[in-house]
């Protein structure tokens, strides 16, 4: 028996591109959903991952002197 026939189905090169590719597309579309609440899209990348996706109907981001802040109270 060959050891192809052992390890099972493996994804091409080609076929990892354009997982990577796809990924990065919807975290780019569910990060952009947080710069319609206010955020830049950089602190919408950062949101995407570390609130699980897109803003609830209350987060969201407030202009700051230092730039635009998050918060859990958003009215906008």
């Amino acid at each position: 028996m060959s050891d192809t026939a052992a390890t099972g189905w493996r994804p091409s090169r080609t076929q990892k591109i354009v997982g990577v590719l796809l990924l990065l597309l919807v975290w780019t579309v569910v990060a952009n959903s947080w710069t319609e609440k206010g955020c830049s899209l950089s602190q919408g990348y950062i949101f995407v991952v570390s609130h699980g996706g897109s803003p609830d109907r209350d987060q969201g981001c407030e202009d700051e002197p230092g730039g635009p802040a998050y918060t859990d109270q958003y009215y906008g």
